[in-house]
C-alpha cells in the first residue's frame, strides 16, 4: 500500500482488531459520531460497525487463500450499491488458483461471494493481509503447490559472467610457484533462449619457466519448452547417464525438465487409493511420525501429492470418518533411484558427436523412456547406436513390502579393429528400510557383466589407441561389481553409517576395493565423528602402438577423528574443531582450528588453525600455521591466506562474484546461480536484500538475487532500515515464479521526499473525512488524511502547497514551509489551516 495511507490503516487496524475482540466476546460493537469532535469528521464513522469495514481505494496487499499464500499486488476496494466494500479481483488471479468462474460474474469486480457461493474474504488492515476462503470443491483438482505455467516469468533479456579468479604462491627448498586461475562462466538471455559458454584461463610459473593457456570448456543454447515438460539443449552438453553411461557430446538434446512439476510430484511417493463411507479426515504416517493430513468427502478417494520421503518404510493410513467409524491400512514405500510415480514419464532424446574422442567416427544417437506404471512397478527402456556400435537396455522397478527391487539387462555390440565384440551386463538393486531398528540400507547393487560386453566410451577409447593414444579404464573387461550403503541410528547414542565398493575384471588385473565406516554422536554441545576407510584400487593403462599394457595401483588405510564445538564470542557463535588422521600413505596430522564472524551481519568471517604432519617414513613432525579473511561485498566475495611451515611459506588471495549487464546499466554481485533475479529499486540505496549473500541495493538502485528456484514461487524481500529519512518503500515484498535459466527483474516503488504529518485547525476543515487524498501541486497523490484531521503527506520540496478533498465543496489548499533544523527530521509535524482556491 502506498505509504501515504499509513495513517488510515492504523486506525483501521485498531478497528478492526477491537471488533474481532468483540466478536470473540459475544459482544456488540458500535462507533457513536457523536463522540468525534471536529465539525463533520464523525460523518460515516458508523460504517466501521460493519465487519471488515474499509475505506474504498486501492491498497497494496498480500493476498492468502485459504491460508496459502498468493502474492503481493495492488487491489481496489470498491463500494457496492448497498454500501458494502469489497475488494476487486482480476478473473486471471481467480483461475490461476483454479477456482472455475460463474459465466454471469461481472468481470469489472470478481469479489469472492460474487465467484464462489460460501466463499468469503478477510482483511488484516494492520498487517495489509487480505485473507481470502474458498470451499475445497470450488478449486481445481491438483497439487495445492503448483504454479500455473501461466504464471512462469521469462526476465529480463541481458548479459551476464561469472568470475572466479585466483592466485597462489609457495616458497621452500629453494624454489618458487606461482599460479593465477581465472574461470568465466557466461551468459545471455533473450526471451526464453538462454546462451551460456564456460571457460577458463591460467597462467603458471615454476621458477623461470612459465606457461600459459586458454580453455573453452563448454558452450551451448537451452531453451524450456513448457507443453512439453521439457528443455531443449544446442551445443555441448551431457547424456543424463541414468540408463546408459554419460557422454560429453556436441549435439542436440531433448529432456524432461522434472523441476516444471509440483514439488508435490516429484521424486517417488505411492499413491494412496481407499473409500470413505462419510466425510471423513485421512491421516498418513510413516516410521511413527505424521507425514500428511487431508480431509476427503464420502466415496473414493485419491491422495497422489506426497512429499518424496528421504527416508523409507511403509505408510501407515488411518481413514478417521465422522460417525466415529475408523479403518487402517498399509501402504508399502520403497524406492530405488529409478523408481517413478505412478502415471508419470520420463525421456531423454540425444544426436551428436562424442567430444572425448575427435579421431575417430564419433556421432550418434540416444533415446531413453521411463514410465510410472504403478505403486508397484516402473517400466525403463533405452537405446544408443553409434559407428558399428549399439547398445539395448531393458528393465524397471517393483516395489515390495520386502523393499524396492530394481534391475535391467543391457545388450551391446561393437566392431573394434575388424573384430566384433557381443555381451551383455545385468545390473540390480536393492533398498529398504527396517523401521523397528532404525536400519536403512540405502542402496546394495550387484552388476555382472560378460567377456564381451563393452560400454560406448570404451570402444571410442579403444579405436582412438589404435592411433596413438592412451587411456585409463575403469569399466573395460570389468566382470562383477558389488556396491552397498548403510545407515544405523542409535538413537541417543549417535547414529553409525557403512558403505563399500568392490569389483573385479576379466583380464586378471586385480580387484579394487572401497570400504568407509562412520560414527557420529553429539555430547552436549559438542559433535563427535571418528572415520575409518580402506582402499586398494588397481588399473589397466593402454598405451602406444605396441599396445603395452600396464598395471598400476594404490593402497591406503586411513583413520581420521573430528570434534567441534560451538563458542559463545559476542553476538555470534565461533566454532573450535580438533581434527587427527594417520594413514599408510598420508602419515599422520593433527590440526586445531578456530571459525566464525567478525561483523554483525556475518559479511566478514576468519578461519586460523595450526597443526604438526608426519610422513609415512617417520621423518620430524613438521608443525604448521594459517589464517584465512574473507568479505563479501556487493560486488562479491572476496578471500585471501597465508600459511606456513618450517620448509615453505604460501599465500593466496582471490575474488569470486558476478556482472549483469542490462538495459539500466552495469550491476554487479555475488556468484550467480542458474536463476536469478535483477532489482530495480530507485532510490533504495543500500536497502539490504534478505536472504542473500550480503546483496545491497547500489548507488543505481539495483542489487542482485544471486538464485532462484525455478518454477515455484520465490519471496524477495528488500530491508528498509538502512535507508534515510528521506525515502521509503512502497512495497517491501514481492514473489516470483521465473522460468528455469531467467533473469528477472523486480522493481520495487519508492517514495522519496520529506514526511509531514500536518494536524489541520477543526475550524477551517470542514468536510474533510477521514480517508480523504492529499495531493501536490502536480495532482499526484502523495498522502491521506488520518484520525483526528491529520493529514500525512510526502513532498518533495521544503515548501509549496498541498490539496485535500472536501465532500460538498471546494478542496483545502494547506501551505507548508520547512526551516533548515526540520529537513531531516524522519516524521516533520505542522500545524495547518485550510485556505481557499
Amino acid at each position: 500500500m502506498k505509504p501515504a495511507k499509513i495513517a488510515a490503516c492504523v486506525l483501521l487496524g485498531m478497528i478492526n482488531a477491537h471488533q474481532a475482540k468483540a466478536a470473540a466476546q459475544g459482544e456488540a460493537f458500535t462507533f457513536d459520531p457523536s463522540l468525534f469532535l471536529g465539525s463533520g469528521f464523525g460523518e460515516g464513522i458508523e460504517r466501521f460497525n460493519q465487519e471488515n469495514a474499509v475505506v474504498a481505494g486501492r491498497y497494496s496487499v498480500d493476498i492468502w487463500l485459504n491460508n496459502q499464500f498468493v502474492q503481493q499486488d495492488e487491489i481496489p476496494f470498491r463500494a457496492l450499491p448497498s454500501g458494502e466494500v469489497v475488494p476487486c479481483l482480476s478473473a486471471a488471479l481467480w483461475q490461476n488458483q483454479g477456482v472455475s468462474l460463474k459465466p454471469e460474474t461481472d468481470a469489472q469486480c470478481l469479489y469472492p461471494q460474487a465467484v464462489v457461493e460460501g466463499a468469503r474474504w478477510e482483511l488484516a488492515t494492520a498487517e495489509l493481509k487480505l485473507s481470502l476462503y474458498v470451499p475445497q470443491a470450488a478449486l481445481r483438482k491438483g497439487p495445492a503447490d503448483a504454479v500455473p505455467a501461466s504464471q512462469w516469468n521469462a526476465g529480463e533479456s541481458v548479459l551476464f559472467t561469472n568470475y572466479n579468479a585466483n592466485f597462489y604462491s609457495s616458497s621452500g627448498n629453494g624454489s618458487r610457484s606461482d599460479y593465477g586461475w581465472l574461470g568465466l562462466n557466461s551468459g545471455i538471455n533473450l526471451g526464453l533462449w538462454q546462451f551460456r559458454q564456460q571457460s577458463s584461463a591460467s597462467i603458471s610459473r615454476f621458477n623461470d619457466r612459465q606457461t600459459q593457456k586458454w580453455d573453452n570448456l563448454q558452450t551451448w543454447v537451452q531453451r524450456p519448452i513448457a507443453t512439453l515438460g521439457s528443455t531443449l539443449t544446442l551445443g555441448e552438453s551431457y547424456t543424463a547417464g541414468n540408463l546408459l553411461g554419460s557422454v560429453a557430446f556436441t549435439g542436440v538434446k531433448l529432456q524432461t525438465d522434472e523441476r516444471m512439476q509440483p514439488q508435490s510430484r516429484r521424486g517417488y511417493a505411492p499413491e494412496i487409493r481407499g473409500t470413505a463411507t462419510s466425510p471423513a479426515r485421512v491421516v498418513v504416517s510413516q516410521n511413527g511420525r505424521k507425514i500428511y493430513e487431508t480431509s476427503v468427502p464420502e466415496g473414493p478417494f485419491l491422495i497422489d501429492t506426497l512429499a518424496n520421503s528421504a527416508w523409507e518404510g511403509d505408510l501407515q493410513v488411518d481413514v478417521i470418518e465422522a460417525q466415529g467409524k475408523r479403518s487402517q491400512f498399509t501402504v508399502p514405500f520403497a524406492s530405488v533411484p529409478l523408481s517413478m510415480r505412478p502415471g508419470t514419464w520420463r525421456y531423454s532424446s540425444v544426436l551428436g558427436a562424442a567430444r572425448d574422442y575427435p579421431q575417430v567416427n564419433n556421432r550418434f544417437a540416444d533415446f531413453t523412456l521411463e514410465h510410472g506404471w504403478s505403486n508397484t512397478l516402473t517400466l525403463n527402456s533405452a537405446a544408443r547406436v553409434g559407428e558399428k556400435y549399439q547398445a539395448l537396455v531393458a528393465g524397471g522397478v517393483v516395489a515390495t513390502r520386502f523393499g524396492a527391487f530394481g534391475s535391467d539387462v543391457t545388450a551391446s555390440r561393437a566392431s573394434i579393429a575388424g573384430q566384433t565384440e557381443q555381451g551383455w551386463r545385468w545390473q540390480t538393486n536393492w533398498s529398504r528400510t527396517f523401521a523397528p531398528t532404525g536400519t536403512h540400507v540405502a542402496l546394495a547393487g550387484y552388476r555382472y557383466s560378460t567377456a564381451g560386453y563393452r560400454d560406448f566410451s570404451d570402444v571410442l577409447a579403444q579405436r582412438r589407441w589404435q592411433h596413438d593414444a592412451s587411456w585409463r579404464s575403469d569399466t573395460l573387461n570389468q566382470r562383477n561389481q558389488f556396491t552397498a550403503t548403510l545407515n544405523q541410528s542409535l538413537g541417543e547414542l549417535g547414529n553409525l553409517w557403512f558403505s563399500g565398493s568392490t569389483m573385479d575384471y576379466y583380464d586378471n588385473r586385480g580387484r579394487s576395493t572401497q570400504l568407509q565406516m562412520g560414527y557420529s554422536t553429539q555430547i552436549g554441545r559438542a559433535n563427535l565423528n571418528f572415520t575409518v576407510s580402506r582402499q586398494q584400487s588397481w588399473w589397466m593403462m593402454r598405451s602406444g602402438d605396441t599396445r603395452a599394457r600396464q598395471r598400476d595401483g594404490q593402497k591406503e588405510n586411513l583413520f581420521t577423528l573430528t570434534l567441534s564445538l560451538p563458542l559463545s564470542m559476542g553476538q555470534r557463535d565461533h566454532y573450535a574443531s580438533w581434527s587427527a588422521s594417520r594413514g599408510q600413505q598420508a602419515g599422520a596430522a593433527s590440526q586445531l582450528s578456530l571459525t566464525g564472524p567478525l561483523d554483525k551481519q556475518e559479511t566478514l568471517s576468519y578461519a586460523v588453525s595450526a597443526g604438526w604432519q608426519q610422513g609415512k617414513d617417520g621423518n620430524a613432525a613438521q608443525n604448521n600455521w594459517s589464517a584465512t579473511l574473507q568479505k563479501m561485498s556487493n560486488f562479491g566475495t572476496l578471500n585471501g591466506s597465508y600459511a606456513r611451515a618450517s620448509n615453505y611459506q604460501q599465500w593466496s588471495g582471490g575474488v569470486r562474484g558476478a556482472v549483469v549487464l542490462h538495459g539500466g546499466g552495469l550491476t554487479t554481485g555475488p556468484w550467480l546461480g542458474e536463476t536469478f533475479a535483477l532489482i530495480e529499486a530507485d532510490g533504495a540505496q543500500g536497502a539490504r536484500v534478505s536472504s542473500t549473500q550480503n546483496a545491497v541495493v547500489d548507488g543505481n538502485g539495483y542489487a542482485l538475487v544471486p538464485s532462484l528456484t525455478p518454477y515455484r514461487y520465490n519471496t524477495i524481500s528488500l530491508d528498509s532500515q538502512a535507508l534515510d529519512n528521506q525515502t521509503e518503500l512502497q512495497e517491501s515484498q514481492q514473489r516470483i515464479a521465473p522460468w528455469a535459466g531467467a533473469a528477472v527483474k523486480l522493481k520495487f516503488a519508492t517514495l522519496q521526499g520529506h514526511a509531514l504529518l500536518i494536524s489541520l485547525k477543526p475550524q477551517s476543515a470542514q468536510g474533510i473525512t477521514l480517508g480523504a487524498e492529499v495531493k501536490d501541486s502536480q495532482g499526484a497523490i502523495v498522502g491521506m488524511v488520518g484520525q483526528g484531521l491529520q493529514a500525512y503527506a510526502r513532498v518533495t520540496q521544503p515548501q509549496g502547497r498541498i490539496s485535500i478533498e472536501r465532500d460538498g465543496g471546494p478542496p483545502c489548499l494547506v501551505t507548508y514551509h520547512l526551516v533548515p533544523a526540520q529537513i531531516n527530521q524522519p516524521l516533520i509535524p505542522l500545524t495547518g489551516a485550510c485556505e481557499s482556491p
